[in-house]
């Protein structure tokens, strides 16, 4: 499978993970207050300890998620009109 074939195929599940992980990020960040809104970490404190928790794997790949879906989302798009002209 060419690269330009296999970006077709992966342009409508990389355009749901963008718009699924913007809006996970988007609780993070009003709801549940594990992220700022300049998206820098901010986990709550540990009650009694004085130490704050470290992000987990979810958290880290919803950054991820964020970070890489929509390029390749794009990257589809672009691949999909050029094989149109």
């Amino acid at each position: 499978m060419s690269g330009d074939a296999w970006l077709r195929r992966a342009t409508w599940p990389a355009a749901a993970v963008w718009l699924g992980s913007w809006y996970l990020m988007r609780l993070e960040i009003t709801r549940w207050h594990h992220v700022r809104p300049s998206l820098l970490l901010d986990p709550p404190e540990i009650p009694g300890t004085g130490r704050r928790a470290h992000p987990g794997v979810p958290l880290l790949l919803l950054y991820g998620a964020c970070a890489v879906a929509p390029p390749l989302a794009v990257a589809g798009t672009l691949a999909r009109l050029r094989r149109a002209r």
